[in-house]
């Protein structure tokens, strides 16, 4: 396929990527006048139809943190998924890089990450293929999900339930593990290099990396070394929570590289064969002080030694510039302690103390009287290194007080927020409180106002005989219009009727019939159909219980075309392993079975059983022997159940060498 190829209404454009199973295009949407991303597979290839199948149920699952399928389709010995282009974005590989990412954005990432596939976990559907190169990044800082369930069809991945769940999981913990490390702890091929392993697994990011949080590092240890961990997706993000909605634009970078950098003392000249542990130990000042200064030169004047500590690099390797994006204001500098005016204050003090250092004579002394002379120009020697050492720590405890009172500011900033959170939670229930009073705390001596009265008081004396006289002619005239008004009624009773013809008499009326031959009263089909609330694989022991439960929807969705399948077996017996395996439909609740139709894609030999209970056994509504296609089964007298099971004794061989059965529809009436 060559750039402006035309699938259907996209026009291809560029390519970007080959991927397991086909190649991943730019394209462009003609119709919609919008960019798209094609994934583009062969028709033909043993997993594409399993691709478009993960791709229309992927459809469906609406997240923010997954990118969007749009459509599928095939053309000209082509087959085709369109997504959502995501034109400005960098993947996870591109973002961690050499130096890693900071901790509380790899927090971000992958809480973002786990949210999304636990939406998709929530609807039967799976990822199953994690790895840092699906992962994007946009311009904005939002995190986007590709290769939902497809990715893995295409790689021939077939993982369901509690598995599948953990593999997901562990896919989520393993992107943390690159992101802190740089490197990738997973079989599967990604962009980044493969960590190190002994036997128990890669090692935890503390041993590989800096300033990692300790509940990352547990998670991922837990995970990685020893198969526990978090159970889902959803386990993951409710252990790591909470995290911040925008991108972390500057904090100290993980950087396993210069967590292993460190600063060697080198030899340069001989030492004398005389030289005291004293001596011994200002010259281990004055390396000390080399290292904590970052790399400055620090000599021993005692009898011609020189130590000389070898640098680091330029830079800090720790903190450097973290771009999150190209956009204006999103990319910034962290500057190093001391790059500050007290930080290059001190530097320059430190500067000048070497530099006295340096001054100190080197000459060894020639006269055996002189020995004491010698003695003690080492020793002001040590004391200049140790002072030199002091202001190296100086210099370097600015630098991690910088660090630590950014993450201080960050830290006390969340615990601000949480308390003023807290506070205003209990300021509110107080409040709702005092809006309610309950019988028992109201005040006993209360005066309550007297109701104002409603009637006279003499409205309490008997009628007189006036009053009841009034009642009676009242009642009377009701009475009277009632009856006039019941009389009226009853004389026209009828009038609008041939009361001959009601009543009987010589005339006899033909009254026409028709035959409904292909209506619900026929005997074939006859009824309405029931209405399926759910579906499952049906697998009893010795068998695990599940069957492509995922695909069970299918057998109910009114489209003949989408197939429920059973696993592959070594042979049409099942390989001897089990009797049989089967699918059973819920109708929500007890209901009278008069037909049961099955539309079978391959020959198979069922049985199809109704009851309260999944089983395969019970009451028999009836069975097929090798046919193929629409087939009813009507049973033999009423029957009545919950739930209708098919159970399938035989299997036929597929395309993969493989035995199984499957099922395309069930209709119960």
């Amino acid at each position: 396929m060559n750039p402006g190829t035309e699938l259907g209404r996209y026009t291809v454009e560029t390519r970007i990527e080959e991927i397991p199973g086909g190649e991943r295009w730019a394209a462009r949407d003609t119709t919609l006048d919008r960019d798209v991303t094609l994934v583009v597979m062969p028709s033909d290839a043993d997993s594409t139809a399993a691709a478009l199948d993960a791709a229309r149920r992927a459809a469906g699952v609406e997240a923010a943190q997954l990118v969007r399928i749009l459509d599928v389709g095939s053309e000209d010995g082509l087959s085709f998924i369109a997504e959502d282009a995501v034109g400005d974005a960098t993947t996870y590989t591109e973002a961690i890089g050499t130096d890693g990412l900071p901790a509380e954005e790899v927090r971000r990432i992958t809480g973002e990450v786990a949210t999304g596939i636990e939406a998709a976990r929530a609807r039967g559907l799976h990822h199953l293929a994690l790895t840092p190169d699906l992962v994007l990044l946009t311009g904005d800082g939002r995190v986007k999900v590709q290769g939902l369930a497809t990715a893995a069809a295409l790689a021939g991945i077939e993982t369901e339930g509690e598995e599948a769940d953990r593999d997901d999981a562990t896919g989520v913990v393993a992107l943390a593990y690159a992101g802190l490390t740089g490197t990738w702890p997973l079989d599967r091929p990604s962009g980044l290099p493969s960590a190190t392993r002994d036997g128990s697994g890669p090692p935890p990011p503390s041993r590989v990396a800096v300033g990692v949080p300790g509940d990352l590092d547990t998670i991922c240890r837990e995970t990685l070394g020893e198969g526990t961990g978090p159970d889902s997706p959803g386990d993951y993000a409710a252990q790591i929570a909470p995290w911040s909605r925008i991108p972390l634009a500057g904090a100290l970078r993980t950087a396993p590289s210069a967590a292993d950098e460190t600063t060697h003392a080198v030899p340069t000249g001989s030492r004398s064969d005389t030289e005291t542990p004293d001596e011994a130990g200002g010259s281990g000042a004055a390396v000390a002080g080399g290292a904590l200064a970052g790399g400055a030169a620090v000599a021993s004047a005692a009898d011609g030694d020189e130590t000389t500590a070898i640098p680091r690099e330029s830079d800090d390797e720790v903190t450097r510039e973290i771009n999150l994006g190209q956009r204006e204001g999103v990319t910034t500098t962290i500057t190093r302690g001391d790059e500050t005016p007290a930080g290059r204050s001190q530097r320059s003090r430190a500067a000048r103390d070497d530099d006295s250092t340096q001054r100190l004579p080197r000459e060894r002394s020639r006269d055996e009287g002189s020995r004491d002379e010698s003695a003690h120009g080492r020793r002001t020697a040590a004391a200049a290194a140790a002072a030199a050492a002091a202001g190296a720590v100086g210099t370097g405890g600015k630098v991690l007080g910088d660090r630590l009172g950014k993450a201080a500011k960050t830290a006390g900033g969340r615990s601000r927020e949480a308390i003023h959170d807290a506070r205003a939670r209990r300021e509110a229930i107080r409040a709702d409180q005092r809006t309610r009073s309950s019988l028992g705390s109201a005040p006993t001596t209360a005066e309550v106002e007297a109701p104002a009265p409603l009637l006279p008081a003499e409205a309490g004396a008997p009628p007189s005989r006036r009053q009841a006289n009034l009642v009676l002619v009242l009642m009377a005239g009701f009475v009277a219009l009632a009856c006039l008004f019941g009389g009226i009624g009853a004389s026209r009773i009828g009038s609008g009727s041939d009361l001959g013809r009601i009543l009987g008499g010589d005339e006899t009326t033909a009254v026409a019939t028709s035959e409904d031959t292909g209506g619900s009263g026929s005997s074939s089909g006859g009824g309405e159909p029931l209405a399926i609330a759910n579906a499952a694989g049906y697998d009893p022991a010795p068998g695990d219980g599940v069957e492509h439960n995922a695909e069970a929807p299918r057998v109910y969705d009114g489209n003949p075309d989408t197939t429920w399948t059973t696993e592959g077996y070594g042979s049409e017996a099942f390989g001897g392993v089990k009797q049989g395996v089967g699918i059973t439909v819920d109708l929500g609740q007890s209901q009278s079975i008069s037909s049961v139709t099955l539309q079978l894609p391959t020959s198979a030999q069922a049985t199809v059983f109704a009851g309260e209970q999944p089983a395969n056994s019970g009451t028999e509504v009836g069975r097929t022997q090798g046919r193929t296609g629409e087939v009813e089964l009507q049973p033999s007298s009423a029957v009545n159940g919950r739930y209708v099971t098919v159970w399938f004794t035989s299997l036929t061989p597929s395309d993969d060498g493989r035995y199984r059965a499957a099922l395309g529809e069930i209709t119960v009436r």
